[in-house]
């Protein structure tokens, strides 16, 4: 059993949250109350987070991946198994929320993107004619 950390990583924006995960390709789910998480084994751990992404969405051997709204300091939590943190999960999450909060900003402002992925780095180019 793989037990969970609690990683505080300033995801703020709920929608962008969301639309980071989706970029990854998963479905997350979201839930009114904090719902348990569920283990490897299916069991359900004491962990509760509002959005999951089911374990069966990430790989075969992985744990639910919970996000838990910090209401005091207005962000989400993120809850993610040692297996999947040593597996890149959490690093794969914080580049995608990244990577969607800029391109969401530099678009409000009006500037046309390029994202470019190359040797696992993702370049993102923005000009602005003016």
């Amino acid at each position: 059993m793989s037990a969970y950390k609690t990683i505080q990583c300033s995801l703020k924006d709920r929608n962008i949250l969301i639309e980071s995960l989706k970029n990854i390709g998963w479905e997350p789910v979201c839930y009114k109350a904090a719902k348990s998480l569920n283990g490897f084994e299916g069991d359900a751990r004491p962990q509760k987070a509002e959005i999951v992404v089911p374990k069966r969405q990430i790989s075969a051997f992985s744990n639910d991946l919970g996000f838990s709204y910090d209401g005091q300091n207005k962000e989400y939590l993120m809850l993610c198994s040692l297996y999947d943190l040593h597996s890149g999960v959490g690093d794969k999450v914080q580049q995608s929320y990244a990577t969607t909060a800029i391109k969401k900003a530099l678009e409000k402002n009006k500037f046309n993107l390029k994202i470019e992925s190359k040797d696992e780095k993702i370049i993102i180019k923005a000009e602005k004619i003016i």
